[in-house]
This record gives C-alpha cells, sequence and structure tokens, in this order.
C-alpha cells in the first residue's frame, strides 16, 4: 500500500505539468493567430491537443491501477511464498527430529541384532557340542550293549559249564557211596581200608567245595 501511495503522488506532479503545458501551448497558439488564423481552427487544436493529454492521463492511471493489482498479487504472492516457506522450515525441523529418531532407532535394532547374533553362534555351538556328546554316549552305550552281550553270553556259557561240573562231581560222588560188592571186598584189605578213610575226607571236601562253588543266578538276573 505504501508503494501504490508512492505512485500516486508520483503521477499527480506529472498529470498537473502536463495540463499546464498544455495552457501555455494554447496561450502561446492563441496570439499569433488572433491575427492571422481563424480562431475556430486554433480552438480546434488546443481541444486535440487536450483531448491526447486526457488521453495519456487515462492511460497513465490504467497503467497506475494495473501497478496497484500487480503490486497487490505480488504482496499476496510474497505472503503465500513466506508461509510455505515457513510451513518448509517447520517440515525440515519435524523431519530432523524424525530422522534423529528413526537413527537411534537404527542403532537399537543392529545393537539387539548383534546380540541376537552372538546367542545364536552360542546356541549352534551348545547345540553342536551337546550333538558330539549324544553321539559318544551312542558309541558308548553301543559298546556297553556289546559288553553286556558278551558278559551274558561268557556268564551263560559258565553257567553250563559250572552245572555240568557239578553235576560230574555229584555223580563221583554218588558213585563211590553206593559202592558195588566188588568195591566193598576190596576196601576190606588193610591199605584199601586206609585209602577208604582218606578217599571219604577227600570226598567231602570236594563236595563242600562243589556246593560252594556252585552258581546260582539272582532272581531277575
Amino acid at each position: 500500500m505504501k508503494q501504490i501511495h508512492r505512485l500516486s503522488e508520483y503521477v499527480r506532479p506529472a498529470r498537473l505539468g502536463t495540463l499546464s503545458l498544455a495552457l501555455m501551448v494554447c496561450m502561446a497558439s492563441l496570439a499569433p493567430h488572433a491575427e492571422a488564423s481563424d480562431k475556430k481552427e486554433a480552438l480546434r487544436r488546443v481541444q486535440q491537443q487536450l483531448s491526447q493529454v486526457q488521453g495519456q492521463l487515462d492511460a497513465v492511471e490504467q497503467e497506475k491501477a494495473r501497478l496497484a493489482a500487480d503490486l497487490e498479487q505480488s504482496q499476496a504472492s510474497s505472503k503465500t511464498v513466506e508461509g510455505q516457506v515457513a510451513s518448509l522450515r517447520h517440515g525440515l525441523g519435524a523431519s530432523k527430529q524424525q530422522l534423529v529418531a528413526a537413527t537411534r532407532e537404527l542403532t537399537q535394532v543392529k545393537e539387539e541384532l548383534a546380540t541376537a547374533s552372538q546367542q545364536l553362534a552360542d546356541t549352534q555351538k551348545t547345540l553342536a557340542d551337546t550333538t558330539q556328546a549324544l553321539q559318544q554316549t551312542r558309541a558308548e552305550k553301543r559298546d556297553l550293549e556289546a559288553l553286556k552281550t558278551r558278559h551274558e553270553r561268557d556268564i551263560a556259557s559258565c553257567e553250563r559249564k559250572n552245572v555240568a561240573l557239578y553235576e560230574v562231581g555229584r555223580s563221583l560222588m554218588d558213585r563211590f557211596e553206593h559202592k558195588t560188592c566188588g568195591e566193598i571186598l576190596a576196601e576190606k584189605e588193610p591199605f584199601s581200608g586206609l585209602r577208604k578213610v582218606e578217599t571219604e575226607n577227600l570226598l567231602e571236601e570236594y563236595r563242600d567245595k562243589l556246593d560252594d562253588q556252585k552258581l546260582i543266578r539272582p532272581p531277575g538276573g
């Protein structure tokens, strides 16, 4: 608005100067022509000049109005641009805050990812160690089962041999206890009688040893 007021102050002196110049021209024209020319012709020229000056004044007024409209539009555009700049500045500040928050969150996510990766590596190592221990335990179990099978085989063989030996021993003792007549007559000789006592003592000793050495499997064994 200040620029419009300044433009109006500039236009008024210009318009007054133009009118003064036109009047001076008219007066200068009337003096010579009052004597030698037709007054009507002089008046026509003056009117024509005045009309031209008025046209120029109208053009200046139109230009002033156009400039005022342009200035008002420029001021409105300037306010719009200022609003846009303020909005952009505000948006830039918000974007910076969002960038800082996103950067902080990204750092936190990276730290969590590193922790998870370390935990995964530890878990994989533990799994590998556990798998190796399990394989070793299974191998030891197979070895123990094979050893158990061999022991069971050996025990069964010992049981069979023990039973057979026990039966042989008992058979020999039973046979000695149930002697034939010939065997009894032979024992009545002094030498044979002495041998009988020694033999009975020996049989008794072996009977006790056979009973002690007989293998008896416990229940559920």
